[in-house]
């Protein structure tokens, strides 16, 4: 069976060898690459290492004699089993790289930048009120979906409205709010809760769901404590130190790419 295996393994054209190779490492890449930063990727690259080993390795081997043909049914018959699978387990994650795919290849919309110094004024009363809040905002990645499983709002991006929303007895404060560009999209969202990457000893659902969301997207989250009224951002799916109310615009500014209000008014001037 080796010597079967090495003669197959010598007679093939080392150029066609290493351009079966390299496209499936092209494919495997661009795969892993859109599915990055989603919750099944882990998962995705060992059932794709599986998958990539019964092509390259075991499958070959399988033709190499009549005496191997079960052998070659029943690895055909995995291909096809794990194929379905990694349709059906990793449904999600395969449709937002999709998406990923079609923005990166069709004409992006214009982004409208978000107004960072409005979301840190609500954000600087809301905390010293003890008010718990999580503000969701979009930047590269869609949340079309998310904000349509809440409360429609589709209002200007102000902030005793942000305020009012997560006022305590009003019919809309409890989840998250989704903000794109200078609109207020959404109101009453749930958003998927982190797992390990957020201490439950040390924190609530709150935050668990601030950095769930950044798992999948690249969001960027602010969250307020009721406790504590400490302030904290989110992305990347990490949560980071608490921060200053003073400071929250400043941060806020920094990693959306807005003007602050000091500049604008410079620039009104």
């Amino acid at each position: 069976m080796f010597d079967a295996l090495l003669h197959t393994l010598r007679s093939t054209n080392p150029w066609v060898l290493a351009v079966e190779l390299s496209l499936v490492w092209i494919a495997s890449y661009m795969v892993l690459r859109f599915l990055d930063r989603t919750r099944g990727a882990g998962s995705f690259r060992g059932t794709l290492i599986v998958v990539v080993a019964l092509v390259l390795l075991v499958r070959p081997l399988a033709s190499l004699g009549d005496e191997l043909a079960r052998l070659r049914l029943i690895v055909d018959a995995l291909l096809a089993a794990l194929l379905i699978s990694m349709l059906v387990v990793f449904g999600p994650e395969l449709r937002q790289g999709l998406v990923r795919l079609g923005e990166s290849l069709l004409p992006s919309r214009t982004r409208v930048r978000t107004d960072a110094e409005s979301i840190a004024s609500a954000v600087r009363t809301l905390s010293r009120a003890h008010i718990g809040a999580i503000i969701v905002i979009e930047r590269g990645d869609s949340l079309g979906d998310l904000a349509r499983s809440g409360v429609q709002i589709d209002a200007r991006l102000e902030p005793r409205l942000i305020e009012s929303l997560f006022w305590p007895n009003s019919p809309l404060h409890d989840l998250a709010v989704v903000v794109h560009g200078n609109r207020i999209v959404a109101a009453s969202v749930e958003l998927p809760l982190a797992g390990g990457e957020v201490d439950a000893t040390a924190h609530g659902a709150r935050h668990r769901a601030a950095v769930g969301v950044t798992l999948d997207t690249d969001a960027l989250v602010v969250v307020v404590s009721e406790e504590t009224g400490l302030i904290r951002l989110a992305e990347r799916g990490s949560l980071g130190d608490p921060i200053d109310r003073e400071r929250v615009g400043e941060a806020l500014t920094r990693r959306l790419g807005g003007a602050s209000r000091a500049q604008r008014r410079k620039e009104a001037a």
